[in-house]
């Protein structure tokens, strides 16, 4: 009785687990019944012929793409989609062959960025069969990639002595540039020149200093649609510089000339022919020598008359002038000009301020009405001297006490012109107001070791930058110098320009 009442309850509750079992699976052959009638009501799925090797090509603010249409006949149109598909693009098959066939499109007017486009094939029938829908990657090239696109370095561009412009190049390291190109005007003639990337230097004709000329690179990007030229960049051409022959170099005094010690001290010894003799003459500032040792005979220094004892009838006085021929027309660049280098540095009858005035047609006598005329224009000069300062030669008191005179330096300057009056600066034009600096700013008794050096080497004055060319140069040297005389000492002078 025990083993059947065991068995019936397990008949039980066996029964009891088949029945819910029974109406789950019954329920799960409903539900799929119900998915299937979806589909079938739908019908089968029809797919006409898909895209295929689909490629890119970046352009700026344009992009391409080709790709291959299988022999499916149904398909007559292609549909390019992109921004989440609100934009499109449709392109109608025109089958000229009954197989595969390659297919273009290129889409303009583009916004720069990176995109993903769509294809989709679709048939004309009322149904609307399409293709599976293919997707790749593209970017649209713009003004944010050229603006970084690299131009070729340029190392220096420099004229040489044929008049020709030589640019030399960095090199060419970026993987997308093709060439550079080098563009100019010629008068209305545009002159381009392509230079390949193995070039190291490029020669440039018809160019004269001032001209500028513009560099641009031209790059093919990878998976490139077209060239992209890079921003230009304009270089103007330089100056050829070179030191102006010394072998021409030449007086060419005018009335009011210091012309100490020779040709003489008179009036009108700015006239009269040189004479031969140990003098410390102009020409000494052009013979390589800055010190007041005899080489070949000669003292290498300009050295006028001291007429600090003699300052009520004195002739020449501040400011000084030394007019100078070239001998050949040039645009000058700098002035290097060396003191008296065998005198204790900053001392002496140097020079502190000067003015470099210069022309390539000085007046002559022929232009005025008579010789008067024609020595006051040249004598005649406006400047404005420097006051004496704690680096000029002073004593505890504030005077010079080794110079009877220097406290009447103003008598060491010449009586100041009257205002208006027409006088040859004019005429000319003044390339700089230059002081002779004191590089330490120590005062009289102390100088540094950078003192010494800009003594004994000289030192370099820049002119500004222009394309007129000078020939005749007046150095107009300004009270006071570096003892508080009324006396010069100069060293040698070097010009340095274009002269071809």
């Amino acid at each position: 009785m025990k083993g059947k009442e065991w068995t019936l309850s397990g008949a039980v509750k066996l029964l009891a687990v088949s029945i819910p079992l029974c109406m789950v699976i019954m329920f799960a052959c409903d539900n799929v019944n119900t998915k299937h009638e979806e589909y079938l009501n739908r019908g089968e799925a029809i797919y006409i012929g898909a895209a295929d090797s689909v490629s890119v090509y970046s352009g700026n603010h344009r992009i391409k793409f080709t790709w291959m249409i299988n022999a499916d006949p149904r398909i007559a149109e292609a549909v390019i989609y992109w921004n989440g598909r609100a934009s499109k693009i449709t392109i109608p098959v025109n089958r000229t062959t009954g197989g595969a066939m390659w297919m273009e499109a290129t889409l303009d007017d583009m916004e720069e960025g990176e995109y993903i486009f769509e294809f989709v094939m679709k048939d004309k029938s009322e149904s609307g069969y399409t293709s599976k829908p293919v997707q790749i990657a593209g970017a649209v090239l713009g003004d944010v990639y050229v603006e970084n696109l690299r131009n070729r370095g340029v190392k220096g561009i420099a004229k040489l002595e044929s008049g020709e412009m030589q640019i030399t190049w960095e090199g060419a390291n970026s993987a997308t540039l093709l060439y550079s190109v080098v563009e100019y005007k010629d008068g209305d003639e545009t002159i381009s020149v392509e230079v390949p990337n193995a070039d190291e230097k490029t020669l440039l004709e018809r160019l004269e200093t001032g001209d500028e000329v513009e560099i641009y690179a031209v790059h093919f990007p990878e998976n490139g649609l077209e060239n992209i030229y890079s921003r230009r960049r304009a270089f103007t051409m330089p100056k050829f510089e070179r030191l102006i022959d010394k072998g021409r170099y030449a007086d060419a005094f005018k009335p009011g000339d210091n012309t100490t010690p020779q040709p003489g001290n008179d009036a009108n010894a700015w006239s009269r022919s040189w004479g031969i003799g140990d003098n410390r003459d102009i020409r000494q500032l052009w013979d390589n020598n800055t010190r007041n040792d005899a080489i070949d005979g000669f003292r290498g220094i300009l050295h006028t008359n001291d007429q600090s004892t003699q300052w009520e009838a004195a002739l020449f006085k501040f400011p000084h002038k030394f007019t100078i021929d070239l001998g050949v027309p040039a645009i000058l660049s700098r002035l290097h000009l060396w003191p008296r280098t065998d005198n204790g540095s900053f001392t002496g009858h140097n020079p502190r301020y000067f003015e470099i005035w210069a022309t390539d047609e000085p007046k002559v006598i022929a232009d005025f009405e008579d010789q008067a005329a024609y020595e006051v224009y040249y004598r005649t000069t406006y400047v404005t001297h420097k006051p004496v300062d704690a680096q000029i030669r002073k004593n505890a008191a504030g005077v010079d006490d080794t110079h009877p005179h220097v406290n009447d330096g103003h008598l060491f300057i010449e009586a100041a012109p009257e205002a208006g009056i027409y006088n040859w600066q004019q005429d000319w034009v003044r390339l700089g107001d230059f002081e002779y600096a004191k590089p330490s700013g120590m005062n009289h008794n102390s100088r540094n070791d950078a003192d010494n050096a800009a003594w004994t080497e000289g030192l370099d004055f820049s002119f500004p930058d222009t394309d007129q060319k000078f020939r005749y140069i007046r150095l107009v040297i300004k009270y006071p110098n570096w003892d508080q005389t009324n006396c010069i000492n100069l060293g040698e002078v070097s010009f340095y320009g274009d002269d071809i």
